[in-house]
């Protein structure tokens, strides 16, 4: 067996996890999952299925991560979704590897699934995600969302799939990218970045467009429609909630700012002990 840890991070994902540790147990002798306030069963699934659990505390994705990799019994760390599953192909090129070399990461393709039809155009018919590193020399950021590894070392390719079947249906996609448009909000906030007229605007209608004519979107029919309708909406609820986010930000600097003056200007005896 391969010495690598595979981390899955988790939320009511009964109806997923069992699939999934079951893929990781193809690559890994130790699989984690680490659990953030499941109330469906999953954390009993996935001891079932032998493998260990760790709860905490819901912060961000990358604290999932980390918390994982922390107690890894392997320092090769495979980071999975509990909706991804390790395919035959990636198990037969991860045996194939040589993981003596610690001074990379392994980006993977990820093969996504609308509805159980695979998506072979448009945006999502060509992602790849650092998945496979060495702990030692990666941590993810602690952004809300869309977290990174971060690494100073080289990246390497691996063509075989994850496979990811995050898309059971419209409404529950649109669902997702609604709460991810949050998070990513206040991620683009603490990154102190500015929702202006081109980002509110123009980059919906171009990143829905790239998915849809540039990427080939239209040859997967109708799901390569909506799935290209879906990012830019996504992208459009993203800028504006970054927009009502700055405008808050700003109406809490204003009043700081205004009570500091105040304090300022007040004349020394006010503050004196009566």
């Amino acid at each position: 067996m391969l010495c690598i840890t595979t981390v899955i991070i988790t939320k009511n994902e009964a109806r997923n996890i069992e699939a999934c540790i079951r893929s990781a147990h193809a690559v890994s002798d130790d699989v984690i999952v680490v659990d953030c306030g499941s109330s469906d069963g999953t954390a009993t699934i996935a001891g079932a299925c032998g493998a260990k659990l760790i709860a905490v505390e819901w912060q961000c994705y990358g604290h999932s991560r980390n918390t994982g990799a922390a107690a890894a019994k392997h320092d090769w760390i495979l980071s999975l979704d509990a909706d991804e599953r390790v395919s035959p192909e990636l198990a037969n090129a991860l045996h194939g590897l040589d993981l003596n070399d610690g001074l990379c990461v392994y980006k993977i393709r990820r093969e996504n699934y609308f509805a159980g039809k695979r998506l072979r155009y448009g945006t999502l018919g060509f992602e790849g995600v650092v998945r496979l590193y060495n702990r030692k020399f990666g941590q993810w950021d602690l952004f809300p969302v869309h977290e990174k590894l971060m690494t100073n070392v080289s990246k390497r390719k691996i063509k075989q799939p994850i496979i990811h079947l995050g898309i059971s249906n419209l409404s529950e996609h649109e669902q997702k990218k609604e709460h991810y448009a949050f998070l990513g909000a206040q991620k683009y906030l603490q990154q102190n970045k500015k929702a202006t007229f081109l980002k509110r605007f123009v980059s919906p209608l171009f990143n829905g467009a790239k998915s849809y004519f540039f990427q080939l979107g239209f040859l997967d029919g109708r799901e390569g429609r909506q799935i290209a309708v879906t990012i830019a909406y996504y992208t459009w609820l993203k800028y504006k909630y970054l927009h009502q986010l700055r405008k808050q930000a700003r109406g809490k600097e204003v009043v700081l700012q205004t009570a500091a003056n105040v304090f300022a200007s007040a004349p020394t005896s006010f503050f004196a002990k009566r």
